[in-house]
């Protein structure tokens, strides 16, 4: 009772009603708190803090000073014994140009980071939604099941009458007794189904409780509206997944053209102070080195521009699969959609078949095995219409996750397309 107190509290909160417009789908602020909650999100949010440190490491640079101290002790023949030392102080110095990749690579790096939280956000909601539905389907079998044993129960019992009273054959009681112990036995199987899906729902989101309501007899799944390629295009412009490998194959264009860079290497200047004799002699100079480049900078240079090139081509692989997928899944909420109507059909025609085998053996006219055949048909027909429907809305939803409708703390994109059509605007690249 307290869990469902909860859902109704949330459930008037303003800020659901523009995205829980489904009679299916969970309280959005309380998806929002159950994403945000999972292992995969905090890691991403370690990674932004990583890849800022890291951005800053690099604009900073490895260029530190170094002071080198050497006190020594000279001993002259025929004189007395002198303290000298000598001190050096050097810092490698950045050539220009190198600053600024440095700072272009931190910024990339980013970039990629914050879109990896976008996406493991994404994922999270993606794997909500999956384990929703997983649950939903559970939950329709066993309702379905408890109807089906209900029923076998009542029939049963109105045979075990008529056997009493002569009206009917012992033979009809034993199949009465058989179809009880098989609708009782499915139903256990259903509530195991049930109990799985909720301990692997609580294992997942333990932070958004499952509400108790049963879902209605008449449900409907939602209709995509809008344009297919709308559809696809929207869910490929705005995939944090492609944006993340566009960030990290500009950022390792950027290596690339970094360590080609290091092919000239950075000097090391300094001052360097010589005290001998005690102080009767002293010198001052300037120190400059210069690192000898060979055949490793030219390897290590070639190597990062391979790294970049197997970056460009990751990105155009990630760039196909995601419009692969989203193709698909839109044709799967086409496809499904028509499947549960076809499945609501064959439920009608099912009842209808169950009314008349009733009446049938009412009368005497039909046999028990022609009426617990047609009631078997009944509820599964019913069963099949409601995992049709849950089917359905998955797929539906799906493609409004996937292109960042629903579940997304948002992008910015004023278009959608459910909108005659028209093609959403890119994301930013910060998400």
């Amino acid at each position: 009772m307290r869990r469902w107190t909860l859902w109704l509290a949330v459930a008037c909160m303003p800020a659901m009603a523009a995205e829980a417009d489904d009679a299916m789908l969970p309280p959005t602020e309380l998806v929002w708190r159950a994403i945000a909650g999972t292992p995969e999100v905090h890691g991403a949010e370690a990674g932004v803090s990583r890849a800022d440190a890291q951005a800053r490491l690099l604009n900073g640079g490895s260029y530190e000073g170094q002071a080198t101290v050497i006190p020594q002790r000279r001993r002259v023949e025929g004189d007395r014994a002198y303290n000298e030392w000598e001190l050096e102080i050097t810092r490698p110095i950045r050539l220009p140009g190198k600053a600024r990749l440095d700072r272009e690579i931190g910024s990339l790096g980013k970039d990629v980071a914050r879109l990896d939280l976008e996406d493991a956000h994404h994922t999270a909601a993606r794997r909500l939604l999956a384990a929703w539905a997983d649950w939903q389907r559970a939950r329709a079998a066993r309702h379905q099941r408890e109807r089906l044993a209900e029923i076998a129960q009542r029939d049963r019992d109105v045979v075990a009458r008529r056997v009493a009273l002569g009206d009917a054959a012992e033979r009809e009681r034993i199949a009465a007794d058989a179809a009880l112990a098989q609708a009782q036995a499915m139903l256990v199987e259903a509530r195991r189904g049930q109990t799985q899906a909720e301990l692997t729902w609580q294992s997942l989101f333990p932070a958004l409780p499952l509400p108790q309501v049963e879902p209605g007899e008449d449900y409907a799944p939602p209709e995509l509206a809008g344009n297919d390629a709308a559809w696809v295009a929207a869910i490929v412009a705005r995939s944090h997944e492609i944006g993340a490998s566009a960030a990290l194959a500009r950022q390792a264009d950027a290596q690339a053209r970094r360590v080609r860079a290091d092919r000239v290497p950075d000097p090391t200047v300094g001052i360097r102070v010589i005290n001998d004799l005690a102080g009767r002699e002293r010198a001052y100079g300037v120190v400059l080195g210069l690192p000898l480049g060979g055949s490793y900078r030219s390897a290590e240079a070639a190597s990062a521009r391979a790294d970049a090139d197997a970056a460009e081509a990751g990105l155009a692989a990630v760039r196909r699969d995601i419009e692969r997928d989203a193709r698909l899944a839109v044709a799967m909420a086409r496809a499904n959609r028509a499947l549960w109507a076809s499945q609501r059909q064959a439920l009608e025609a099912a009842r209808q078949h169950a009314a008349k085998a009733a009446r049938a053996y009412a009368l005497g006219e039909a046999g028990i095995e022609d009426l617990l055949a047609a009631r078997r048909a009944e509820r599964e027909a019913t069963l099949a219409e409601h995992q049709a429907a849950i089917d359905a809305f998955e797929a539906v939803t799906r493609v409004r996750v996937d292109a960042h409708e629903l579940w997304h703390r948002h992008d910015g994109e004023a278009t959608s397309p459910r909108d005659a059509g028209g093609l959403p605007a890119l994301p930013a690249l910060d998400g």
